[in-house]
């Protein structure tokens, strides 16, 4: 049956209220919604429409051709029962094997949105725990900050992790043709909003959150090998990554990140705001982010190569960027932007990053900028307007060190950049505005650093650095014997 109203065009759009779906939740309403897709897939597509109300659902499946559309007041609720749909209280500790854990799925559809300012409410369960004591660091990405946390006797061990039943609320693979507009995602236990190999996605005002306190793995949007993305307009504040490009590899099969646009969005993250990796079977290419506000984040812009894939022909430009350090089992240093390649495990090659650069970008950060070469070197970075002001740390366990640290790099162009500190407060472990180790071909132009406050180091360190030009005049024999 379908609804008494119509669409703009006059194609009927089909209340799943008429399809016995009920605003309470202590029923299911799955099977009624479901009908509702299905109907509306096969007499040619259309709006599914949710009325205001709170309802519950287990897994939904999304058809060609379906708009489901969440009205103003409506919150399609994952469901906690048992089987069966009575109402149960959920312990800690307890599962349900039999739950597929995301409230809309769709497998190889085209056309399809999901859409309207109603929310998929997740209703995430985490609780705390104490894991072992690492005696010995093998996490080459994190094992610093264990070993940071040791020396300061910082509390690395107390952890968060999701109890199930637990839920993300939409995981599209291999669609065609998607969006996602104006809706709310609330309280995910697992990635909110996961796109695997899709091609033209378009998403657009969505406002995505979660606990920032204790929502591990409640990354807000996954964009997983897909093509032709355009992101704008977006308020995503989540525990873990709040915008994330993976390339993972699932049965063997990999796929590339390319031509995608990130504009006009606010980011918030207990990890990192935006981060591309640690997922990186395949390469990240032809990709912009702009105009875009990080804010209070534990690490600002993040790319962490380990699996093979390049990231090449990256811009992020217009950038506002403010870091503060999280508890310390997070990942993160209060860093505004950190670039890393490491291999993980038995990886024949860790990747590459080459071709990216940074245009008029305003930093304030608890720690500072490093780009880390460690299993093959970054080739071709560009800093111009980069302004960086370092703050103090709210931690006991201090990371901060210098302002822009490079390792393993080639062909570092740095135009009007600037390191400012905080002399009112600085931290005794500070060292130099700039530190450049293992570089191959740098220039610096109009680049304006002091010591730290307090401090002997050098504003400006040089250590195995060759070709060098300093606003424009090429410098003779070794930089390491002229720190400024």
């Amino acid at each position: 049956m379908t609804a008494a109203i119509r669409g703009n065009a006059g194609a009927p759009v089909y209340n799943i209220k008429d399809y016995g779906a009920v605003a309470d939740t202590t029923q299911l309403s799955t099977a009624a919604i479901q009908r509702a897709i299905d109907e509306r897939h096969a007499n040619g597509g259309g709006v599914v429409w949710v009325p205001g109300g709170d309802y519950l659902t287990t897994a939904l499946v999304l058809k060609s051709n379906v708009n489901l559309h969440l009205d103003a007041g409506s919150t399609l609720y994952a469901s906690l029962l048992k089987s069966g749909g009575k109402s149960k209280k959920v312990k800690l500790g307890a599962s349900d094997a039999s739950e597929t854990h995301v409230i809309v799925m769709a497998l190889d559809a085209e056309n399809i949105s999901i859409t309207g300012t109603g929310a998929l409410h997740c209703q995430a369960i985490r609780e705390s725990y104490q894991r072992e004591r690492q005696f010995e660091v093998t996490d080459s990405v994190t094992g610093r900050e264990v070993v940071n946390a040791e020396k300061y006797g910082a509390d690395y061990l107390t952890k968060y992790r999701r109890v199930d039943p637990s839920y993300g609320a939409i995981n599209l693979t291999n669609c065609t043709n998607v969006r996602i507009k104006d809706i709310e995602v609330i309280e995910s236990s697992f990635w909110s909003v996961h796109l695997q190999w899709c091609d033209r996605v378009f998403v657009e005002g969505i406002h995505i959150r979660s606990s920032s306190a204790d929502g591990v793995n409640s990354d807000g949007l996954d964009i997983d090998g897909c093509s032709n993305v355009l992101i704008n307009n977006c308020v995503i504040n989540t525990g873990d990554d709040a915008l994330c490009l993976k390339t993972t590899k699932s049965k063997g099969i990999t796929r590339p990140c390319r031509w995608i646009t990130v504009t006009n969005c606010i980011l918030t993250s207990s990890s990192a705001a935006l981060k591309l990796g640690t997922e990186s079977h395949a390469d990240f290419e032809h990709i912009t982010v702009s105009n875009c506000v990080i804010n209070d984040a534990n690490r600002g812009l993040n790319m962490i190569i380990r699996d093979g894939g390049s990231v090449r022909n990256v811009i992020f430009s217009d950038l506002v960027i403010n870091t503060v350090r999280k508890a310390t089992f997070w990942w993160g240093n209060g860093d505004p932007l950190w670039l890393t390649i490491q291999r993980r495990d038995d990886i024949p090659a860790a990747g590459t990053i080459e071709n990216v650069t940074f245009n008029n970008i305003i930093a304030h950060g608890q720690s500072g900028v490093r780009l880390e070469g460690f299993d093959n070197r970054i080739k071709n970075i560009r800093f111009t307007n980069f302004q960086l002001f370092m703050h103090p740390e709210n931690a006991i366990d201090k990371r901060s060190r210098n302002g822009f640290l490079f390792y393993g790099v080639d062909n570092l162009r740095m135009v009007d950049c600037s390191v400012s500190w905080n002399e009112e407060k600085p931290e005794q472990e500070w060292e130099s505005a700039y530190y450049f180790e293992h570089i191959n071909r740098l220039q610096l132009i109009r680049t304006e650093g002091e010591q730290a406050p307090g401090k002997n180091y050098p504003a400006f360190r040089f250590n195995r650095v060759e070709d060098v030009k300093i606003d424009g005049k090429a410098i003779s024999g070794s930089p390491d014997k002229f720190n400024l």
